[in-house]
């Protein structure tokens, strides 16, 4: 079974989960079977896959996949660059079994350790009738390799694709200067004007406990009901936890929000980042606001409650 997901986002490293239910031709759910990968390359589809093997007697007549993404920074958020494969050609080995076979180029100035192959092969229609998966050993820096992957598929595929992402552990390393450029202008949290960039101050604030600094850039509906005093005195007797900021996870639209404790409203920016706390690394989000050109951050209800 197979799916192939697009990052619709400019960010990686993002937990992407395909469940897969496995149904009979009277609807009954025979199996369930999931998997979980992570968007390597901004903007471009990615293929998760995964096989199931029934009982004695049960015959699958349709999959139903189910998706969702999580930003929670358990992959490497660097944007892995095109590997390049020749046309995919679709043969059988000697023992009948079918075999997708291609050459695959590393786009690295170092060795490619055991990359992710997903093949997926489609119809005429443009279904998804087959696929399988490959990890060679090493493919050498700037080099290539032959790859023979084992596929299973329903009748004979018109075309297969392969999809090539990096080993989980991949951080990063061997990216040529062109992609290295392109991926710090993707997703650095130090960019002028931006939200991540203004998350990352309050971040820096909150660590060297400048409320009054902070307060600065609280959202002006909340100014209207916290003053400076109030919420330098709130903070200031409150312990807080100091924590390091990892990196960017995602930035999205979030849409209309009502600020806490007033009834206006603002459109929002969703800004999840990766900290690290004694020792754990865990996500944060918060929502971002524009105001006269700058950006704004919001208190909780609950500090609201406490400092107003």
């Amino acid at each position: 079974m197979a799916a192939v997901v697009h990052n619709n986002s400019t960010y990686v490293g993002q937990a992407v989960t395909v469940s897969f239910n496995v149904l009979d031709a009277k609807g009954v759910l025979l199996k369930t079977e999931s998997q979980v990968e992570s968007f390597y390359r901004p903007g471009a589809d990615h293929a998760l896959g995964t096989q199931v093997s029934l009982e004695p007697g049960q015959k699958a007549a349709k999959v139903e996949a189910s998706l969702d993404v999580e930003a929670n920074g358990t992959f490497s958020d660097k944007p892995f660059p095109v590997a390049p494969t020749s046309p995919v050609k679709v043969g059988k080995d000697e023992y009948g079994q079918s075999v997708a076979s291609f050459e695959l180029t590393n786009p690295l100035t170092v060795a490619l350790k055991s990359p992710r192959i997903e093949i997926v092969c489609t119809s005429k229609a443009g279904d998804i009738v087959g696929g399988g998966m490959s990890y060679p050993d090493l493919v050498p820096a700037s080099g290539k390799v032959k790859v023979d992957a084992g596929i299973l598929v329903s009748g004979k595929p018109a075309a297969c694709s392969a999809y090539v992402g990096p080993d989980p552990s991949w951080d990063g390393e061997g990216v040529p200067a062109a992609g290295a450029t392109t991926a710090t202008s993707t997703a650095d949290a130090n960019a002028s004007g931006s939200a991540e960039a203004a998350f990352k101050t309050w971040v820096q604030q909150f660590n060297a406990k400048d409320w009054a600094g902070q307060y600065e850039t609280l959202v002006s509906a909340q100014k209207a009901i916290v003053s400076k005093r109030a919420y330098v005195s709130c903070r200031s007797k409150t312990a807080t936890p100091t924590f390091k900021w990892v990196k960017v996870l995602s930035v999205t639209d979030g849409g209309a929000d009502v600020i806490p404790g007033t009834k206006a409203s603002l459109p929002s920016t969703k800004v999840t980042i990766q900290v690290s706390l004694q020792g754990a690394k865990v996500p944060v989000t918060a929502h971002m606001y524009q105001e006269n050109g700058q950006w704004h951050w919001s208190m909780t209800q609950e500090n609201i409650d406490g400092c107003a």
